[in-house]
């Protein structure tokens, strides 16, 4: 994974709390696909929804009895 692609993908899972999916091929072009995670971050919509099926998992609420 080049560093550009790294950085962009840990940046798009502090931003948005989920990983995306990654391309179904093996050889893909990694800086487009960072090029594609920082617009997520920028215009705050993922496009990894549409074009790759990321799934954003719900969120959970917060339990009301905490066992020790």
């Amino acid at each position: 994974m080049i560093k550009k692609l790294q950085e962009a993908y840990m940046q798009f899972v502090l931003h948005f709390d989920y990983n995306p999916n990654f391309p179904p091929n093996l050889d893909f072009n990694q800086e487009e696909y960072a090029e594609l995670l920082l617009k997520c971050i920028e215009d705050n919509f993922d496009y990894t929804i549409e074009k790759y099926g990321t799934v954003v998992p719900k969120k959970m609420p917060r339990p009301k009895i905490i066992v020790d």
